[in-house]
């Protein structure tokens, strides 16, 4: 017998103290992998990619197409295929907007690091994607969610492959997560207006 913990019955300070902690142990590990495994000369050299304005056209470009994949499939998907049993409404719609802001930053630093910096830096972009999906646990029973965000992590990836800058794909990340939580964090408090 199978037993699904109850997210509802999770306070929301513990859940935001668990994504934060995971996302900060996360970014060790991606700084300490690359440091050691890969080296972090490219990574420091990047940093000048920063003032680029192609970086920005690309990253932002490279966000908002997903947001824009995300916001067509909730109109070709029907809603119970996309549910991941109220997490994500119940843990953004929680965030104040400069906690939102800090936490998507964090994640898309974190995972970009050690997903695009690291793993797929040293083990390829299907390993890198695959494991990335996979990282994302409770998806993993629904096959809908699971499929989208190895999609996303195809492209993330795809596009890391083909610019070589890190900074793209985190800004592309950052703005998939920010936006698509700030849509759901306004869309809900809307409605508990009405």
């Amino acid at each position: 017998m199978e037993s699904e913990l109850n997210q509802q019955e999770i306070p929301v300070n513990y859940l935001k103290k668990s994504v934060y902690g995971t996302q900060l142990i996360i970014l060790v590990i991606a700084i300490l992998c690359i440091a050691f495994f890969i080296g972090t000369e490219k990574f420091i050299d990047d940093l000048h990619l920063f003032k680029s304005y192609k970086t920005y056209i690309y990253g932002f470009g490279a966000g908002f197409s997903l947001v824009l994949f995300n916001i067509l499939l909730n109109y070709m998907i029907p809603e119970r295929l996309l549910d991941d049993g109220g997490f994500n409404k119940r843990f953004f719609t929680s965030l104040s907007v400069p906690e939102m802001t800090i936490l998507c930053i964090l994640i898309a630093l974190s995972e970009e690091l050690f997903f695009r910096g690291f793993i797929q830096a040293k083990f390829g972009l299907i390993i890198a994607s695959v494991v990335f999906a996979l990282v994302h646990f409770r998806y993993v029973k629904k096959p809908i969610l699971l499929t989208i965000v190895l999609i996303e992590s195809f492209f993330l990836g795809y596009l890391y492959l083909k610019t070589n800058n890190i900074v793209i794909v985190f800004i592309a990340h950052f703005i998939l997560d920010y936006v698509l939580g700030m849509y759901m964090k306004l869309s809900l408090e809307s409605e508990d207006k009405e």
